[in-house]
């Protein structure tokens, strides 16, 4: 099944405000006009940072960073994906989360890909999204998940992260979801989400990752584990 985002629910909708460095943001739908620029803020600053596209130098690799982009654009469709502004007409993107529903009728499709690197890239976050079955785990129908977060530089240490992540929770109240959950491959990502309430669900090491041939060179210098977390909505 294809999720498609319900119709009583306004597009786009604000879900969240909140204050960081004494000035209102608030976290809103994604609105066509805000899609480039904050695809633009995740080609930029998530595969320069995430540390598996950092390690691996996704920036060389155009193919695979076609693939993370078009994963991306596609996702954002669903008209679920969120975006961090300034709580006034015109501001800037300055956060990010591509959303998206996964339901236990969706069809399974078995990721493959001829990009070497795309594979590993991945391949490693579809591995880890396997360590646990979250239907069963919660029995639950549907969950509500991620494929990337990221704040501007320029704006982060100030919580932006862990508000993004809360943000979800109205979202998911609306969408009548009891659950999400979202793989998380850095130490930094991990602790945000903790933060915001998440559990880990499943948690492997990179070493371990690299066993299974998903090798990221000189990632444990930056993060020992890639773990799946979620957040039961009450």
């Amino acid at each position: 099944m294809v999720f498609h985002r319900p119709s009583s629910i306004p597009h786009p909708t604000i879900w969240h405000r909140f204050t960081a460095r004494g000035t209102k943001l608030r976290v809103q739908d994604m609105t066509e006009e805000q899609v480039e620029p904050a695809v633009q803020l995740l080609v930029k600053y998530f595969m320069q940072d995430e540390p598996p596209c950092k390690y691996i130098g996704i920036q060389k690799y155009p193919s695979a960073q076609a693939h993370l982009e078009k994963l991306w654009r596609d996702t954002i469709k669903d008209k679920l994906s969120i975006v961090c502004v300034e709580d006034k007409p015109g501001s800037p993107v300055i956060g990010v989360n591509v959303l998206t529903v996964v339901s236990k009728d969706d069809k399974e499709e078995p990721f493959q890909t001829d990009d070497k690197i795309w594979a590993k890239l991945f391949g490693a976050v579809d591995c880890v999204s396997r360590g646990a079955d979250i239907f069963t785990h919660y029995g639950v129908e549907d969950y509500l998940t991620a494929f990337g977060l990221v704040v501007d530089p320029a704006w982060r240490g100030c919580g932006i992260g862990k508000e993004i992540l809360l943000a979800r929770k109205p979202i998911c109240k609306a969408l009548g979801i009891k659950v999400t959950a979202t793989v998380f491959t850095a130490a930094a990502s991990q602790a945000v989400a903790q933060k915001a309430g998440f559990q880990d669900i499943f948690t492997i090491t990179y070493e371990d990752l690299a066993g299974k041939g998903f090798v990221f060179p000189g990632i444990e210098e930056d993060t020992k584990h890639s773990k799946l977390m979620a957040l039961v909505i009450l």
